[in-house]
């Protein structure tokens, strides 16, 4: 019974903090509606169109581990996972923890071991920030090669997410006593400020839980350069939506310009802290366009994408979050176990 109570709070939170945004950006979403008299309707359609085929193929990421550790979920589910995911880490600071959150406490609901969900919310994340930095890197690449400078904002990006990646990377590499000292000076210290007393079994299971997801994904090289492609092809294809966008309002670019575009937009939102992108997204996307000759069409091409690629999507996401934490728990287990997940617990 309370467990139920807490979902149906976490539930309701959510629910209001997608509304609550909705309302303190609906200029912007004003402003895109009126923008859309200027674009071509077939254009948008095929841009929509495109943009929720990013979004299925980005939930191939999870249907491949599942499927590999011996799990299978509806395509229907994984969709719906995955754009909630998506949209909980773009909606609110510290976002992409929220949507760990979410994917492993999801997976659990459908009889997911702790170790295995963490695992697959864990190669999810590994292969999206895998996948923008080489898209970012690309961009940097197109934009020296031309010679236009992209200010100071994209390389603090850049910086900032390689110290954070670097960080997380040196702190998950560390051997299980180093990472269960640390974890235990860190909660002893905790325990001497609030004056409490802590055990130590959760710290062992989560260092546990740790060094088996990490065997787990060591063994799967494979599978994380599979996984890294898929993420690739659907950022791309986000990027191509915002290509026919431009095309809708009758102007000509290559794809490149406009992967390169949303490359450096990508890096940029890794470091805001405003709920859903405080505008860094559309500003990154426009500034980069109109260096690269698009014109005065960058600003209404970037505001239709943004309406098109998430502001549509936020209250579906709203919607769908209800149905996966209301739904009755169905979980398929096949009897052949594929790749390498043999050692699965």
């Amino acid at each position: 019974m309370q467990g139920r109570c807490w979902q149906l709070l976490i539930s309701a939170l959510i629910s209001f903090g997608i509304l609550v945004l909705a309302l303190i950006n609906h200029h912007k979403i004003i402003e895109a509606f009126g923008i859309l008299k200027q674009a071509r309707p077939m254009w948008l359609i095929v841009a929509l169109i495109i943009t929720i085929l990013g979004y299925i193929i980005s939930s191939q990421v999870f249907r491949i581990v599942l499927r590999s550790l011996g799990y299978r979920l509806g395509a229907l589910r994984l969709w719906a996972t995955t754009l909630v995911a998506i949209v909980i880490s773009q909606s609110v600071p510290a976002g992409g923890l929220g949507s760990y959150a979410f994917l492993v406490g999801k997976f659990n609901r459908h009889g997911v071991p702790s170790g295995q969900a963490a695992l697959i919310a864990s190669l999810e994340a590994l292969s999206y920030v895998t996948a923008m930095l080489m898209i970012f890197s690309f961009s940097l690449l197109y934009l020296t090669t031309h010679r236009i400078v992209t200010g100071e904002s994209s390389y603090l990006a850049a910086l900032v997410a390689v110290l954070v990646i670097g960080g997380a990377v040196f702190v998950l590499s560390r051997s299980v006593p180093t990472l269960t000292g640390w974890l235990l000076s860190i909660k002893n210290a905790l325990a001497r400020v609030f004056r409490s007393s802590w055990g130590d079994e959760w710290v062992h299971r989560v260092v546990g839980e740790l060094a088996r997801g990490r065997s787990l994904v060591a063994g799967r090289r494979r599978d994380v350069a599979l996984l890294i492609g898929i993420q690739l092809t659907a950022l791309s294809f986000h990027s191509l939506a915002m290509l026919v966008v431009l095309y809708s309002l009758g102007v000509s670019v290559s794809f490149l310009i406009v992967l390169t575009a949303f490359g450096i937009a990508l890096i940029t939102s890794t470091f805001n802290v405003l709920p859903g992108g405080g505008g860094t997204v559309e500003v990154a996307l426009v500034a980069v366009l109109v260096k690269l000759g698009t014109g005065e069409a960058a600003l209404p091409a970037a505001i239709i994408f943004r309406l098109l690629n998430f502001w549509l999507f936020a209250p579906v996401a709203a919607v769908c979050y209800h149905w996966l934490m209301h739904e009755t728990p169905t979980l398929v287990v096949p009897t052949a176990i594929t790749d390498l997940s043999t050692n699965t617990e």
